[in-house]
């Protein structure tokens, strides 16, 4: 019988909606009490994009409270031993390679750029024996504390300045307008809290980023409107940015209100497409790398 062979897109998609189906969005994990925060590697350095959602589910469901990951090798080369029968996460690297765009390789052919996801896998510090106090776990982990308002006010004014987008207040709906590229913001008193507010704001900061001379998503979100798999996978991106942006700035993210609603949708564009939640994670890592670039020119152009 021949082995089918793994596709690491596929097992991805299966994850991440595997999750959605119970009605949890993993991109919102690290704000669940009693788990670790941000994953890490052994050095200190943050996962990003897909790999933060897959270890950040897979630290909710396991309920790890230490965030540092690791290889088999890795464990075993700074003293550890992985524990018999624990079971390894997946994690992915993304590369590139070129190929020519004929069957006629030559000199003029012209190349093009093409990617591809590789799999590897790895174990949670508490899986792992024999590394003594090099990673402690914390007794218990915090429970996530939002950064003071007038903190949050500030650096989405900073990040409003440096990306310049139009920015106003008024009417009932929150919103980004790719037309006038401007974002548009019920008055704070209008919301439940003012952490909703601008949890909101960040998010749709986020949609922003999506304009032609910020990271450019006008190719993905040609042809959107409401419900189809172009918006779809837009507020997706800006979903899983604002939670990218919400775990480096202090703010538990979270502004839809018909959450299931959103859910049904995301499912529908998983299913369809297994490399979609790869490239929202990538496009909302991008957004929120952005809007904190963005913050520190604005911080500049108040200073000047």
């Amino acid at each position: 019988m021949a082995k089918v062979k793994f596709d690491v897109y596929e097992e991805v998609t299966a994850q991440i909606i595997a999750a959605l189906e119970k009605g949890v969005k993993p991109w919102e994990c690290p704000w669940v009490s009693g788990v670790a925060g941000v994953p890490t590697r052994s050095n200190g350095e943050a996962y990003r994009g897909i790999n933060n959602l897959l270890l950040g589910l897979k630290a909710s469901v396991s309920g790890f409270r230490n965030p540092v990951w690791m290889t088999f090798k890795q464990a075993k080369d700074l003293g550890g031993m992985v524990r018999k029968g624990e079971k390894s996460s997946l994690v992915v690297k993304y590369g590139t390679y070129e190929t020519a765009n004929d069957a006629a390789e030559s000199e003029d052919s012209k190349k093009k750029t093409r990617g591809y996801l590789k799999s590897y896998r790895v174990f949670n510090v508490e899986q792992i024996d024999g590394l003594g106090d090099q990673f402690s776990t914390p007794e218990e982990t915090e429970t996530f504390r939002t950064r003071p308002v007038e903190e949050l006010s500030h650096i989405a004014a900073n990040m409003i300045e440096g990306m310049g987008v139009a920015y106003a207040e008024g009417g009932y709906k929150a919103f980004y307008s790719p037309k006038f590229d401007q974002v548009q913001m019920p008055k704070i008193e209008h919301f439940q809290s003012a952490e909703r507010f601008y949890s909101t704001l960040y998010h749709e900061l986020c949609h922003a980023t999506g304009h032609v001379k910020r990271c450019d998503r006008s190719k993905e979100k040609a042809g959107s409107k409401f419900g189809n798999a172009a918006y779809s996978q837009e507020e997706l991106c800006a979903e899983i940015g604002a939670a990218f942006l919400g775990a480096q700035l202090g703010f538990e993210p979270g502004h839809i209100e018909d959450s299931a609603a959103y859910i049904a949708s995301w499912l529908e564009v998983l299913r369809n497409d297994k490399r979609a939640i790869v490239r929202a994670a990538a496009a909302g890592q991008r957004a929120a790398d952005y809007l904190m670039e963005a913050a520190t020119a604005g911080e500049k152009e108040a200073a000047a």
